[in-house]
């Protein structure tokens, strides 16, 4: 493990345990309820793409239903490293924007429909959301099939 490494995973840890904008998810992916359907799916999925691609966007209300998740870190009631969906998100903004080697590395904040905050890292989604924003900047479409952008964990469950 390089130096660089080695300081890259220290300011990561000193992120998540001092910040001030807690709770923080890591490992984030947008997951949706099987319920609202493909259509929601597309739409919100879509609009998150411009939105997240766009440096300069700084805030984007959700036009449908979807949750936050992934490992959260700070949040009351959870043990860190837990796994967490969130209510249904209402809007994102961008809080600060940064670049990590390249990468835009925008902290992010999600405010859930009953007014909670979490916030995140633009750059650390999971290998699914990696994959779910790949389709929609490279064919401007998503998959079809239901497992497609789900860990393999909720593949049996009400989420598409």
């Amino acid at each position: 493990m390089s130096i660089e490494t080695i300081g890259n995973v220290l300011r990561e840890t000193k992120e998540v345990t001092n910040m001030i904008y807690n709770p923080m998810i890591k490992e984030w992916e947008l997951y949706f309820d099987k319920a609202n359907g493909y259509d929601n799916r597309t739409t919100v999925a879509k609009a998150f793409t411009n939105f997240w691609v766009e440096p300069k966007a700084g805030k984007l209300e959700i036009p449908g239903k979807c949750m936050l998740g992934g490992k959260v870190f700070g949040c009351k009631g959870f043990n860190d490293g837990d796994e967490i969906f969130t209510p249904d998100i209402q809007s994102i903004e961008r809080i600060e924007r940064g670049d990590h080697n390249g990468v835009p590395h925008d902290l992010m904040c999600a405010t859930t429909i009953f007014g909670s905050k979490y916030y995140f890292y633009s750059d650390d989604h999971n290998f699914y959301m990696f994959l779910m924003l790949d389709d929609l900047i490279h064919t401007g479409e998503l998959s079809q099939r239901r497992c497609s952008y789900l860990k393999r964990e909720f593949r049996g469950s009400k989420l598409i």
